[in-house]
């Protein structure tokens, strides 16, 4: 919970010019290491592209779809099994936030691409651990992000957040095969 931005995502406010601000250099930043480190985004996870189709202003491009495509996949769940609509504007404005973790292990991952350690064993599985460690962040920012601008009850939300993350990791799991 310590780690839960409760100021930024508020059930009753509106968000801020900063916040909204904060919420697009999330969102460049994302791109940028999407494109820096090589990887494509699908939801909350991160998979490697061939190398004869690596582009990196086509990682950059794919975030920023993805940020979208998520969202309306939220939206549109939210719309068709709950049968409400209210606080779109609010929840689009602030749902970068979620990607803030997983901002962050794009970062580590690109320090560890550069100094050229992710090939040894330890490294590599620490940066899988980091990987998991703040996927689980995002998720439980998902989770509460969805429980205070859609009024859904937290367990609904986490059902919700978990069902995307595990549809998009099967479906990144069935590309790899």
């Amino acid at each position: 919970m310590h780690l839960t931005p409760k100021k930024i995502i508020a059930k009753n406010s509106k968000p801020s010019i900063l916040v909204i601000t904060f919420s697009i250099i999330i969102l460049f930043s994302g791109g940028i290491f999407c494109a820096l480190n090589g990887l494509y985004p699908f939801f909350l996870l991160f998979g490697t592209i061939p190398a004869i189709v690596y582009a990196p202003l086509l990682n950059f491009v794919f975030f920023i779809i993805n940020f979208f495509v998520f969202f309306c996949l939220i939206e549109a769940i939210y719309r068709v099994f709950y049968k409400k609509k209210g606080n779109t504007k609010e929840f689009l404005s602030t749902f970068a936030i979620i990607f803030f973790p997983s901002v962050l292990y794009l970062m580590i991952h690109y320090f560890f691409l550069v100094l050229m350690i992710i090939e040894i064993p330890f490294i590599g599985i620490l940066d899988n651990i980091f990987m998991i460690i703040f996927q689980v962040w995002s998720l439980w920012l998902l989770t509460y992000s969805i429980t205070a601008y859609k009024q859904l009850r937290i367990e609904n939300a986490l059902i919700l957040s978990l069902m995307l993350h595990y549809g998009g990791f099967s479906i990144i799991l069935m590309i790899s095969i």
